[in-house]
């Protein structure tokens, strides 16, 4: 069973803790990460989900403090987005593939460590589902990030995969947008692990390997989904045209992979993946947008609904 915190009430000072953001960002991240246009369409979509309300316990926070929970709260889904399209993507590849033979056993398309990678991103969005959808208070959002080893790990596979956009620069489609740079979390992470009175500073490594491990996976879950890709366009496109989902469901936005040859190497196409992700969920928000202009304004969140009924 993966470390979990488990808080016995009265809390005293750690309760009084959990009233303050637990990452530190500097002003010069801040300041860029505002100047963003794409985590600007980011916390624009979170905004339109009036998920704004804090619950009894962080609604005693001052107006600033406040202000810092959303920043984070939008910070931390703004991350694991790549991570929440790639696996969204590879349900559909396998979905594609198997029809309507075991479709409970979706891990069954895929071999090695991309099977291990799938199923444990299927049973995390399963049971984290309202955290994977910024759900509830954003001071809550935030400070689960660190309740147990599985959000720390994807978090922290997150911010591995948003500095491979960074030290690997992908050509970006033309007029795109250019996704946030995020690779400052993981300093803030691991200064938060460190300082945090359950988990304290002997944790990182064990994490970090285990980030390791499953960032590995999620790089041969996404080499397979283009080797399956071929094979499974056909029965995604016959899909699409047979869905009954509701008018506002997007199509735009289509998670489009690189072509990779057999030499290359992982790290050179990864970027390319998250880039990927980022033009489709930002092409979504776009569409959203129209929708919502053109209709009575009920808000939509375009990626949050294809992750919630893949």
């Amino acid at each position: 069973m993966a470390p979990h915190r488990a808080f016995s009430f009265p809390l005293s000072h750690i309760e009084e803790e959990s009233r303050i953001p637990p990452f530190e960002l500097n002003k010069k991240d801040i300041s860029e990460l505002r100047s963003c246009e794409a985590f600007q369409i980011i916390r624009d979509l979170l905004v339109d989900r009036k998920e704004t309300e804090f619950c009894d316990h962080h609604d005693l926070d001052s107006q600033a403090d406040k202000e810092a929970w959303l920043l984070q709260r939008d910070i931390t889904y703004a991350l694991i987005v790549p991570i929440l399209e790639i696996y969204r993507h590879a349900t559909q590849i396998a979905k594609a593939l198997l029809g309507n033979r075991h479709i409970f056993d979706l891990e069954l398309v895929f071999r090695g460590e991309a099977r291990g990678a799938f199923s444990w991103l299927q049973c995390f969005v399963m049971e984290e589902e309202d955290w994977c959808l910024t759900r509830g208070c954003p001071g809550c959002i935030v400070t689960h990030a660190l309740v147990a080893e599985p959000t720390i790990r994807l978090n922290l596979v997150a911010c591995k995969l948003s500095s491979a956009l960074n030290n690997h620069p992908y050509p970006q489609p033309h007029n795109s947008t250019s996704p946030p740079l995020l690779d400052f979390w993981q300093h803030a992470l691991k200064k938060a692990l460190d300082e945090d009175p359950f988990w304290g500073p002997h944790v990182w490594r064990t994490f970090e390997s285990r980030a390791k491990a499953l960032e590995r996976g999620i790089e041969e879950l996404v080499e397979q989904c283009i080797e399956f890709g071929s094979l499974a366009a056909a029965n995604i496109a016959a899909a699409d045209a047979n869905d009954d989902s509701p008018p506002t469901s997007p199509k735009h936005g289509i998670l489009k992979l690189p072509q990779i040859s057999g030499t290359q190497e992982q790290r050179n196409w990864m970027p390319g993946v998250v880039m990927g992700c980022w033009t489709a969920l930002l092409a979504d928000a776009a569409e959203a947008k129209r929708i919502r202009s053109s209709s009575d304004g009920t808000a939509f969140h375009p990626l949050l609904y294809r992750c919630s009924t893949s």
